[in-house]
């Protein structure tokens, strides 16, 4: 049976591979796969998913030609051959799905792969790794807007954006004055107008889940 329905409890448990990625929400919004013939990948649970072919798939059960796509980005980037191959106890079998995991796990307004077959690196995986992993930027991507990279206390401001500057500042424990400084930081890169807008913007990149 190709789309799959029940998943083992075990393995959602002791899977490995996606330790350390955070949960994706289930979104109400449409995405590739579920209404046309292109894929989005996604992590629910320590599990991960692609959408396609108004299926649902759970790995390693995806179709060939989506792993054979994802294996030529592989390929073509030697950042991310190199930090799989550095990666201390990664299994050969672990390869796609990380690379996966890393780029493609969240959930977005752009396809992953879109009904032509080409791959779109549009997402921002919140990885609870972040800061911390030696491969980050390499077989991973930063969150990069139209003028520049979002820097890590940027995205802090911006995982609460659709709150108010006071309640920002609290949470994080920094001044209402620092808050302003990256939300302008965060406008400047990304070319919004307005607060509104880059709440939006966070949503759509999966950053607000409530």
């Amino acid at each position: 049976m190709n789309t799959i329905t029940n998943i083992d409890k075990k393995r959602k448990t002791d899977n490995p591979i996606m330790v350390g990625f955070s949960n994706i929400r289930s979104s109400r919004r449409p995405h590739a796969g579920q209404i046309d013939k292109g894929a989005d990948f996604f992590v629910i649970d320590g599990v991960l998913y692609c959408s396609h072919d108004f299926k649902t798939w759970v790995w390693p059960l995806f179709p060939k030609h989506i792993i054979k796509i994802m294996k030529r980005e592989i390929l073509n980037n030697p950042d991310v051959m190199k930090s799989l191959a550095d990666w201390e106890n990664l299994l050969p079998e672990d390869h796609v799905p990380r690379f996966i995991g890393c780029n493609f796990a969240g959930l977005d307004d752009v396809p992953d792969i879109d009904v032509d077959g080409n791959v779109h690196y549009t997402e921002f995986v919140d990885c609870k790794l972040r800061g911390t992993c030696r491969f980050e930027g390499k077989l991973c991507r930063a969150l990069k807007v139209d003028n520049g990279v979002i820097s890590g206390a940027e995205m802090a401001v911006l995982k609460l954006s659709n709150k108010p500057i006071k309640i920002i500042a609290d949470e994080l424990n920094i001044s209402q004055e620092t808050v302003k400084s990256h939300l302008k930081s965060i406008k400047d890169k990304t070319g919004l107008p307005d607060k509104t807008e880059v709440a939006i913007f966070a949503y759509k990149k999966a950053l607000i889940n409530e």
